[in-house]
């Protein structure tokens, strides 16, 4: 792939992915566009970083974003083992980030499972597992990871939300978690590591998400306004994570909850982890 390629064309995305509606978008709203999605600072970090991808890109993206880190909980991670680690959602890009930041460099073999539309970013594709959240699934994204789930060499991340934080009962939380983490775990005899990440982002973003919900729009702005949120409201922050024991897959097996109510379980645990007063529980 040459250079250019590499490069974020929000205009040349519409003129593939959607041919017949490129012609009808005015010349204006596609800078506006990519004025909102800080297109130009964007390619300005690719560029500065071409000569990086995966775990390193993460860590040089962090860099220039002045972003710094406090993780606790590193011990709680055996040396041996192969896991699913599970995270709250706040921030619905940079989290994941982060986490490669953080995770890719101990673990060769590290992927997270993210919406495909961040396989734009493609210094960072060797760490992604791409699904698509708002249709029907690609057979061959299904079988990456499906793959991964049973390879003994690969360790997973995974955000059981499935979406972005939303401003929920008064704070910033997660929507329910997804039963298939409680599945997976299950049959690729996985156990789960669950993770707290402490940040959120703009008010901005939050009551557009809110406002969309109270219309019925099924539209997603959230997704539009990520890389801002990622760029500009990420930047100089310092983001609290903290990493829990693990959880044996075997816990699951336990048919006093269904995968659905083991699920929220799971959820709940990870909030748990952002209560310090709170003990982690889980393997002894």
């Amino acid at each position: 792939m040459s250079y250019d390629a590499k490069l974020i064309d929000l205009e040349a995305v519409v003129r593939n992915k959607l041919p017949k509606h490129y012609a009808k978008v005015p010349k204006w709203l596609f800078r506006f566009a990519e004025w909102l999605i800080c297109q130009k600072e964007m390619n300005q970090t690719i560029t500065a970083l071409r000569d990086c991808e995966g775990p390193d890109f993460a860590d040089g993206m962090c860099r220039r974003l002045n972003v710094r880190y406090n993780v606790q909980g590193m011990e709680n991670i055996p040396e041996v083992g192969r896991f699913i680690f599970v995270s709250n959602h706040p921030l619905g890009a940079f989290d994941g980030i982060s986490y490669i930041n953080i995770l890719g460099h101990r673990y060769p073999q590290f992927k997270v499972i993210v919406n495909d539309m961040l396989m734009y970013i493609v210094a960072l594709r060797p760490n992604f597992l791409p699904v698509n959240t708002l249709g029907r699934q690609k057979r061959e994204d299904m079988e990456a990871v499906d793959a991964a789930y049973n390879d003994s060499e690969t360790q997973l991340l995974t955000f059981p939300a499935g979406f972005c934080s939303r401003f929920i009962g008064g704070k910033i939380q997660d929507i329910e978690w997804k039963k298939s983490v409680i599945t997976q775990a299950i049959e690729s005899q996985r156990d789960v590591i669950p993770m707290y990440f402490d940040g959120r982002n703009s008010l901005i973003f939050y009551g557009l998400e809110w406002f969309r919900r109270v219309l019925g729009m099924k539209f997603n702005i959230g997704l539009i306004l990520l890389p801002r949120q990622m760029m500009k409201t990420a930047r100089n922050k310092t983001f609290g994570i903290r990493i829990g024991r693990p959880i044996p897959w075997q816990t699951f097996t336990d048919k006093s909850r269904s995968p659905h109510e083991w699920s929220q379980w799971l959820r709940e645990e990870c909030y748990r982890l952002g209560t310090p007063s709170q003990p982690p529980r889980g393997e002894e």
